[in-house]
């Protein structure tokens, strides 16, 4: 299978280390297309108001890498207001990462993503059930209506990481953190020049958004 045929026109310039993918028997090849992979309605996102650039970030709560690239994705949204993040949860590091990630995910419906999404990847240990509980308390998240919500949308968050695992096995992914910024794709962190770089490359070619 062409890899350039995978994803939206343009996104795999930058994927050199990309392996195609072949789906088992019965298995459904993933929807690489730009909806599917910058627009999930269930991928919480973060932006300005008139944004013209959008970074998709693939990570894991308790990826330290991850937790390094945070800062700095924060003093780029600081920085540059035209700039989209969305996040594509992939809970990689085992059972407390997907529940830290479902826990995210279910914040956005009480309007808290952004300040649990931070308080995650600030805790100090490696996170479990408490670390989840006490980062929630910290970021002000209603705990009772955080559980409403995984119950009422549990199926839902849980279709939306399996459709994000799907896509970064399929483009080659081969751990946290990943991005892709328009058209460019990255495996691992990068700092603020770099990552202003790649912006600005995305803001000059027809479709960064």
């Amino acid at each position: 299978m062409n890899r350039r045929n995978l994803l939206f026109p343009g996104i795999l310039a930058a994927l050199a280390f990309a392996v195609p993918m072949t789906p088992a028997v019965g298995q459904q090849q993933p929807d690489l297309s730009r909806k599917a992979v910058v627009d999930d309605p269930v991928a919480p996102k973060r932006a300005g108001t008139a944004y013209d650039v959008t970074l998709v970030e693939f990570f894991d709560y308790n990826c330290p890498y991850c937790r390094r690239m945070e800062p700095v994705l924060n003093a780029l949204l600081r920085s540059d207001p035209k700039v989209r993040i969305v996040y594509r949860d992939w809970p990689i590091f085992g059972p407390a990462s997907r529940e830290a990630s479902r826990a995210a995910v279910a914040s956005q419906w009480q309007g808290r993503h952004a300040a649990f999404h931070g308080a995650l990847l600030a805790s100090p240990a490696r996170l479990d059930s408490a670390g989840i509980r006490a980062a929630a308390v910290k970021a002000k998240v209603d705990w009772p209506r955080l559980q409403r919500d995984l119950k009422t949308r549990g199926a839902e968050i849980d279709a939306l990481l399996t459709r994000t695992n799907g896509i970064a096995e399929a483009i080659g992914f081969n751990g946290t953190p990943a991005l892709i910024v328009g058209s460019q794709v990255v495996a691992g962190a990068v700092d603020l020049p770099t990552l202003r770089r790649l912006v600005a490359t995305a803001r000059s070619k027809p479709g960064g958004r």
